[in-house]
């Protein structure tokens, strides 16, 4: 059995959950390894027994208290920190690959282990909807071109939608959404949360934002956060539900910022959503302009929190006409095709 090296950003946790997507089908015909820091609880419950070496593996914006918006100045310095300790970390690297020897180098979407994979004449796949070239705009232009020569290293990019055009990428193919896909179905959920088939589900996942807010919401619907405290409404906590797509996919209604992960499982279970986005958010932009060529304009902004108001009526209207379809083999058959050059 082959040997891939999967390598997931350390920057949020979308990152994981559509790798964690992939790598479940690719388990069927691959030895998996992953490498990560920040997403290990979760990886290991949804892929029980597999191995992870745990580490850094790139750095990603640094996000403001109200968890959207990009702290420039911090993020700046950070980056700094991070490409003037780049080829020091990537020799490193280097030789924990050639420890593993695998047969494949996959990375979403840190650079740093496609110049190890290089120096290892091991072939290197990126996959993203997004590269740290594409989106982060407050860094120096020396440490621009260096995160710009680091992806050139990569032999191959798959493009996920909702995202930068990754021009950068000379090799690239565009795929279909992924996501993760249900391991539970609604009435599961709701017997497991002790909610009546005649009540509507409203799930607000906001992460670990400091906004206030404030509900006026008809009794007959339960209130689910991820981490959201609210103010005036009793709430269901489900912050501990691993599987988080199950909770999307049984809500009638999300509040959600508009990151790839609730964005794509919205989209693939048809739940109606508002989304918060800061337009100086690069990735958040790109993903609001995909959306609009859907004919999707959801977005709400802070002011909005502070009295939230919602009808049975907003809970039904917001649904598309269709189902997108998830397109993890596509990806896979990539993949597949890739390693057996």
């Amino acid at each position: 059995m082959k040997k891939i090296f999967y390598y997931i950003t350390d920057h949020g946790k979308g990152h994981a959950t559509r790798s964690i997507a992939i790598i479940k089908e690719l388990q069927k015909n691959f030895d998996v390894i992953i490498r990560n820091s920040n997403a290990q609880d979760m990886i290991k419950h949804s892929l029980p027994g597999i191995k992870i070496i745990s580490g850094k593996t790139d750095q990603g914006s640094i996000i403001k208290k109200n968890g959207i918006s990009i702290n420039k100045s911090q993020t700046k310095k950070e980056f700094e920190t991070w490409t003037s300790e780049l080829e020091k970390n990537s020799k490193k690297e280097s030789k924990l690959i050639s420890k593993y020897s695998p047969d494949l180098v996959i990375s979403d979407i840190s650079y740093m282990p496609l110049i190890s994979a290089k120096k290892n004449n091991i072939p290197s796949i990126s996959i993203s909807n997004f590269s740290w070239y594409d989106v982060i705009d407050s860094i120096s232009k020396k440490n621009s071109k260096i995160i710009f020569d680091s992806y050139e290293n990569a032999d191959f990019l798959i493009k996920l939608p909702f995202g930068t055009n990754m021009a950068h990428f000379k090799n690239q193919k565009k795929v279909g959404l992924i996501c993760r896909k249900i391991t539970q179905n609604k009435m599961q959920v709701r017997k497991k949360l002790g909610i009546k088939e005649s009540e509507k589900i409203i799930l607000f996942a906001l992460g670990n934002s400091n906004q206030k807010i404030s509900c006026h919401i008809n009794k007959n619907i339960k209130l689910l956060t991820m981490g959201t405290p609210i103010q005036n409404y009793s709430t269901i906590d489900v912050s501990n539900w691993i599987e988080g797509q199950n909770i999307v996919a049984a809500s009638d209604l999300v509040i959600c910022k508009c990151g790839y992960g609730f964005v794509t499982e919205c989209l693939a279970y048809n739940v109606p959503f508002y989304d918060f986005y800061d337009k100086n958010h690069l990735e958040q932009k790109s993903i609001v302009n995909q959306l609009q060529k859907l004919g999707i304009n959801n977005n709400l902004n802070f002011q909005d929190l502070s009295n939230f108001e919602v009808s049975l009526d907003d809970v039904n209207k917001k649904k598309l006409s269709n189902k997108i379809k998830i397109d993890t083999n596509s990806i896979i058959k990539i993949i597949s095709e890739f390693v057996s050059k």
